[in-house]
């Protein structure tokens, strides 16, 4: 396997690592601090929805699941970029140890 492809799968391991520690993190905290917080990411949607846009929505509403998935889309693509900066860090790092 030549250096180019195998530096390209590291990245992409990383980008996909970074990504998934980042959804997973942001369920994490929006179970965690539910009650502190006083609700949850869907139910600040919901109240978004209603403000801003004036639609009735509930909690359980399609269009709340398709923008919490958005969201989650736009936060692991967030991830996966800084998953792909350290693992490039990571990867200068440990060449200029080696050299």
């Amino acid at each position: 396997m030549s250096e180019e492809r195998r530096l390209k799968r590291i990245l992409i391991v990383g980008a996909v690592i970074g990504g998934v520690l980042a959804v997973t993190v942001s369920l994490l905290l929006d179970v965690l601090f539910a009650d502190s917080l006083n609700g949850t990411w869907r139910d600040a949607i919901v109240l978004d929805l209603n403000n801003f846009l004036k639609l009735d929505v509930t909690v359980n509403s399609p269009i709340v699941f398709i923008v919490f998935g958005i969201i989650l889309l736009v936060l692991a693509g967030f991830g996966a970029i800084m998953g792909v900066i350290f693992t490039f860090f990571m990867i200068r790092f440990f060449n200029f140890l080696k050299s």
